[in-house]
């Protein structure tokens, strides 16, 4: 996916005032308002169980925060959300609401992934990830922060646990993320190779954690500072794992996302 400054609204080095982030990648979705204060960053969120609302919900808490910090829609200067990989049904109702709100106030959009976003939690500057795929997969990804910087050392890729632990392996024979890389991510409690693989070399594992919209809201600022942005009908979630086409119940639950954002 192309990163473009949009219609100049943010060029780079040019400094956004208010963002907005969604994260929906999986059951439990969050929001994020992060405003600039004094110089400083400042981020609340919110968080709930969706289920299959995410739409109504997610709207629901960006309405609350933004209703908190006594704003409006228009003062929002972009709109960031978790383009994956997860839940393909929340992927894209997330995508649709932040292309809806990018359309309706003319503003920029920002993608970041959800294994960028566990990731940033680790804090940690050399982190691997591994989020459960189902169907006996993982979603896995190697990264450096430095500097509050997200640099990728492996993308994105879907494995099987015995693959995944074996690229870990590799990760950490040629030494690309040092001898100690911390552990993100569900996968390493679900898949006893996983496990296994952090208990023999002794790593710290914070299996425990999910994405969250404030470290959506984190990455994206910077990438906001860089002019890393998309314009609304550019932004597309990142799926990892094929699939064809949207079945019924999911383009109904699109259709009202992006409505429900218009």
């Amino acid at each position: 996916m192309q990163e473009t400054a949009v219609n100049n609204q943010c060029p780079p080095g040019s400094t956004p005032r208010v963002l907005l982030a969604f994260e929906t990648s999986g059951q439990r979705c969050s929001v994020a308002l992060a405003r600039l204060e004094d110089d400083r960053i400042i981020t609340v969120s919110l968080a709930e169980d969706a289920g299959q609302d995410h739409s109504r919900i997610c709207l629901a808490m960006a309405k609350q925060l933004l209703s908190n910090a006594q704003l409006g829609l228009s003062h929002i200067d972009a709109i960031a959300f978790d383009a994956g990989p997860g839940s393909f049904t929340g992927l894209r109702i997330g995508c649709g609401i932040a292309q809806g709100l990018g359309f309706a106030l003319n503003r920029p959009l920002i993608c970041v992934g959800s294994l960028e976003a566990l990731a940033w939690r680790a804090q940690a500057s050399q982190v691997l990830v591994a989020s459960d795929a189902r169907m006996q997969e993982v979603y896995v990804g190697a990264y450096h922060v430095r500097d509050d910087q997200m640099l990728e050392v492996h993308k994105p890729q879907v494995l099987a646990a015995s693959a995944a632990v074996k690229l870990f392996e590799q990760q950490l024979v040629t030494g690309c993320l040092g001898k100690e890389p911390a552990l993100i991510g569900d996968g390493f409690a679900r898949y006893p190779e996983l496990a296994q693989f952090a208990q023999h070399h002794g790593l710290t594992v914070r299996a425990d954690v999910g994405p969250e919209a404030d470290s959506i809201a984190r990455i994206a600022w910077l990438r906001y500072l860089e002019g890393r942005v998309v314009n609304a009908a550019q932004a597309a979630p990142l799926y990892v794992r094929d699939k064809v086409a949207l079945d019924v119940d999911e383009q109904q639950k699109l259709r009202q996302a992006r409505a429900a954002s218009g």
